[in-house]
């Protein structure tokens, strides 16, 4: 399956059908919403404190404003709202629920602890600030040696301590092969908090059905099956009973791959008041309360030889949880994919890691895109350059060195994950090529100082997790993550196709690309293929949109459901035709004899057929209808990679970075559409870069978020982002569905360590030692007068 060469439109690139409405304005987001007659607008009072008891909420005002219908407290949820927490099933996990509203205690700058209701919602913000709310502060934690500590405040007394999570795992034999190597190396790496901001805050509308006792939920979710088990389960009413829909969605990237206590309030209370309820989000709460990330501590030793070959590798990890787990990932999802992915390309075959999750007083934090990624490779990218400075070998050298190699593939990392195919070195040596690295180096001065700037080059040789079916989920403890994805696909009575697949797209193009591939599989033009998804009343069931799922999951249903489809289209082309079957293609909207095309017919003649649109009769046995139904659990995980290479210079009078040259070699297998390809690699090293440079959630010790908006949270602009010089390499997996891999990712993850390795090697000649990020030219500037003996300021 995964060899084949009769791909038509697989591999082309198509126009994005997506863009003729978007770019007019004319995409329906949550905000654009037709508004029921009667629909009751809510807005969220917020915590100004990180921690602290709630002593009394007066709303005695808010309810006096005119068009404020209620004011509702944590306690007048009780009943209606289970406490709030994903299912977790893991040692080490320790459960933590929550309200949907805080009852007596906030934990976290933004918590809501009341909820006001009102006509407009202009008059809900006006009522917010009359809301008088007495608390009590207590002391807060915001940071992950202050949460570890042994006084540290206890923000879960019934956990004794601040532990969300820890688990740990050694190879057979590890502490002799760490110390039969020549040399250990050590360093500590830290990651910066991030968030996605999305282009579309978050939003959710839910609305009762006038005839039924069911509801839609509309919501700028990219998981809209698990939204819709997840508030079935809070809220104990049928999952039947509930249709979540997304509407376009502005961007996910993680973020909106969560289920969030709005989406179960505004149902709770359309349940209630039998009116339709809306909320929607401002940039101020997006930053404030939307889901986190990264924020990693990472300790890591490496005992290697003198030839540069890695021995042996610790790993000790700490993540930031924030005040309560994620849902449905949980803290967990951060932790395990950093020690699970840090072995990448490299064959280390002795390890050992300790990890866990502490509870703080902040935002909580869970998927955004890479996950734990870029941080385990700033780690171990970082190591592979440390390790070329310390015995004389060039860092390129030093990966060559440790790769898993063409010939050795299919290869079993460390942890068990299987890499069935990939082109690890090629990528590496085809990025090293493109950006004229050994040009660069050769000319390179020890000083680094070439025209009043310090000039470096950095590396980051990553893999991307992709694609993860239901075995990878439970292995990290996701007891209510399905894995599969699902498709169904029906040639209509005129011949034209509808694809029903389970995933929501966010933006990235499914509309094209899943077209595509279902036009590729049954002979048809892309153009009379209509694809829906994003709505649980039309799709089968399914996991969703995030971790590089589209592509692999989404089209390898969409894929085995075609041909399905396409096996009755031949037997009934078959009977109409008197041709054997095995005789029958489907090409160019037509099924015809192989050897003598002008023998066939078109789908809809085949169609008519089926559905009883003609004189003719159906074979014996046969069934109306051209349609079939497909669930596609894929691979444990299926495994893309790539390089990337940057190339900067560091100015030594203000600390700014520039990046000069910029070159990545990505390989997600079979490629579907590359003009697609390109675009999420680019907007993925854009993140990267935003996150290596500028990017960072700041909270003071006492759990104050300090900059809760786009003037203060910087994000990188087109005068941030260079040209990028983009290849390709084909590897097709052997283990998915035509070969498909991920491409969603590895921008973002190879981005971060190739430049910080690349400002590191810039400052090298100072001996600055870079081991966190973002980079920012403050940060930037102290080291550099630092390491010249200059006092800072």
């Amino acid at each position: 399956m995964n060899d084949r060469e009769d791909f038509t439109l697989i591999g082309r690139t198509v126009l994005r059908r997506e863009d003729s409405y978007l770019l007019r304005g004319l995409g329906q987001f949550l905000d654009d919403l037709p508004e029921p007659n009667g629909l009751i607008h809510i807005a969220f009072v917020p915590s100004p404190y990180a921690r602290a008891s709630i002593l009394s909420i007066d709303a005695s005002a808010a309810l006096a404003l005119p068009g404020v219908i209620a004011v509702l407290t944590g306690k007048d949820f009780e009943g209606d709202v289970k406490t709030f927490a994903p299912e977790i099933v893991i040692d080490g996990y320790r459960e933590v629920r929550r309200p949907v509203v805080a009852v007596d205690r906030v934990n976290f700058v933004g918590e809501s602890v009341a909820v006001v209701l009102a006509e407009s919602p202009y008059v809900a913000q006006d009522a917010l600030e009359l809301v008088e709310v007495e608390y009590d502060p207590l002391p807060a934690v915001a940071g992950i040696e202050q949460s570890l500590a042994a006084d540290a405040p206890v923000i879960h007394e019934k956990l004794g301590d601040n532990l969300l999570f820890k688990t740990r795992f050694e190879t057979d034999g590890f502490e002799q092969h760490f110390a039969a190597a020549d040399l250990v190396l050590e360093e500590e790496f830290r990651t910066g908090r991030v968030t996605g901001v999305m282009i579309e805050p978050r939003g959710c509308m839910a609305c009762p059905d006038p005839v039924a006792d069911n509801f839609t939920l509309w919501t700028t979710t990219q998981i809209p099956h698990i939204v819709r088990t997840a508030i079935a389960d809070h809220l104990g009413m049928a999952e039947s009973a509930l249709r979540v829909a997304a509407p376009a969605v502005g961007g996910g990237f993680g973020t909106k791959a969560h289920v969030y206590p709005d989406e179960l309030i505004v149902v709770a209370l359309a349940r209630r008041y039998r009116r339709a309820v809306k909320w929607v989000q401002d940039r101020r709460e997006d930053l404030l309360t939307n889901i986190h990330a990264r924020e990693h501590v990472l300790g890591i030793q490496v005992a290697v030889n003198r030839d540069g070959i890695i021995g042996a590798v610790r790993l000790d990890v700490r993540t930031n949880a924030g005040a309560y787990p994620n849902h449905p990932y949980s803290c967990t999802l951060e932790a395990t994919a950093a020690v699970r992915m840090m072995p990448g390309p490299y064959k280390i075959r002795n390890y050992k890691y300790d990890v866990c999750s502490v509870a703080t007083n902040t935002a909580p934090t869970g998927a955004y895109r890479g996950t734990g990624q870029p941080s385990a490779f700033l780690a171990i990218e970082g190591m592979m350059d440390r390790i070329g400075r310390k015995l004389g070998i060039d860092p390129a050298e030093v990966r060559r060195r440790n790769v898993v190699r063409p010939e050795e593939f299919p290869y079993v990392n460390v942890v068990g994950v299987r890499y069935d195919t990939g082109s690890y070195l090629p990528s590496l040596e085809r990025g090293l090529e493109m950006i004229g690295y050994d040009a660069f180096r050769k000319a390179q001065p020890k000083d680094r100082m070439v025209d009043g700037k310090y000039r470096g080059i950095g590396i980051c040789n990553y893999t991307e997790v992709s694609g993860t079916g239901a075995p990878g989920w439970r292995v990290r403890g996701f007891a209510k993550m399905p894995g599969f994805d699902s498709s169904r696909l029906v040639i209509e009575p005129d011949g034209r196709i509808t694809v029903y697949v389970s995933q929501a797209d966010a933006g990235q193009g499914h509309y094209t690309t899943f077209a595509q591939i279902a036009a590729d599989r049954l002979g048809a033009r892309w153009e009379d293929v209509n694809v829906i998804e994003g709505d649980t009343s039309k799709t089968p069931y399914g996991t969703g949109t995030f971790a590089s799922r589209g592509s692999v999951v989404g089209g390898g249903t969409i894929i085995r459901c075609s041909e399905k489809v396409a096996v009755k289209v031949r037997r009934i082309a078959s009977y109409m035709l008197d041709i054997d079957p095995e005789r029958l293609v489907l090409t160019k909207g037509r099924v015809c004899d192989k050897d003598d095309p002008v023998k066939g017919l078109s789908l809809r003649d085949v169609a008519e057929t089926a559905y009883s649109m003609n004189n003719l009769g159906l074979p014996q046995g046969e069934e109306h209808g051209l349609e079939a139904t497909d669930y596609y659990d894929p691979p444990m995980v299926t495994m893309a990679n790539g390089t990337h290479v940057a190339q900067v210079a560091v100015d030594p009078e203000d600390g700014r970075v520039e990046i000069e040259r910029y070159a990545v070699v990505h390989d997600c297998g079979r490629v579907i559409n590359p003009m697609i390809v390109a675009g999420q690699v680019h907007g993925a090293t854009a993140q990267g870069i935003g996150e290596a440079l500028m990017e960072e959630i700041v909270y003071d010790a006492e759990g104050q978020h300090l900059n809760a908006n786009l003037l203060e949270y910087l994000l990188p602009t087109a005068m941030d982002v260079p040209d990028i010089d983009l290849a390709h390499i084909e590897t097709p997996s052997i283990d998915t569905v035509a070969g498909i891999k991920g491409a969603a990712e590895g921008g973002v993850t190879g981005a971060l360590p190739a430049l910080a390795n690349a400002v590191a090697d810039a400052l090298s000649g100072l001996g600055v030692n870079i081991t966190r990020v973002p980079l920012r030219p403050s940060f930037i500037l102290e080291q550099i007068r630092k390491a010249r003996g200059q006092v800072p300021g």
